[in-house]
């Protein structure tokens, strides 16, 4: 880790070797743990992590292939996403009885479930498009006993959908203006910074509420 904070300061070129090398790697993380372990509230965004892959790699600066990229982020999704049914599955209705904590708002679960009652299966498709009911739909499915098969294969169309339109714009935008890698040394630190910011806000905000109580 530390390494890695040194190169970043050290200069641009040192930036683009960590995000050619390290950087995809670290997105398809982010992108299974926004469903499978239902923190898709606290870690950067979905969509901001699929439009930064792609822009960067149109651009050539993110050294992987859109053919090899779109079809791994599609495999963290429905990764993300049986590991999320999983927990459902096992957990049922006991996540609804657990406290707010830093991490977890009941609130979202609930907004989540709204989602699911009202537009039923095809809430696993349109959900994707949709952070937080992205976030809970997994679960939601595994407690509510929809049987694997049936989820997997909404999951699947679902993931394929999003994951595509996301980089198949920006991958696009990344070709048609290259110029963009020049400025990557300085815009990918700044992306990492913004992209924690929700993240250190609500851990500060709650330690506060933790001190005040």
């Amino acid at each position: 880790m530390t390494e890695i904070f040194n190169a970043i300061l050290l200069n641009s070129t040192s930036a683009e070797s960590i995000i050619q090398f390290g950087g995809f790697a670290i997105i398809v993380a982010l992108v299974y743990v926004e469903t499978g372990l239902l923190l898709g509230f606290v870690i950067p965004g979905g969509e901001s992590l699929l439009f930064t892959a792609g822009i960067l790699a149109g651009s050539q600066t993110l050294n992987v292939p859109v053919w090899v990229m779109i079809p791994v982020l599609v495999a963290a999704c429905l990764a993300g996403d049986y590991t999320g049914y999983s927990i459902g599955k096992k957990l049922g209705k006991k996540l609804y009885k657990k406290e707010d904590t830093w991490y977890f708002k009941k609130k979202f679960l609930h907004k989540a479930d709204d989602f699911y009652k009202r537009n039923g299966k095809t809430a696993l498709i349109f959900g994707r498009f949709v952070p937080v009911v992205r976030t809970f739909n997994p679960f939601i499915s595994g407690a509510t006993k929809l049987s694997v098969g049936t989820f997997m294969l909404f999951s699947f169309i679902s993931s394929v959908l999003w994951v595509g339109a996301m980089v198949g714009v920006s991958y696009w935008l990344g070709k048609q203006f290259p110029e963009i890698k020049n400025y990557m040394g300085y815009i990918i630190p700044a992306v990492i910074a913004v992209a924690l910011i929700p993240l250190v806000r609500t851990f500060i905000k709650e330690r506060k509420k933790s001190i005040t109580n």
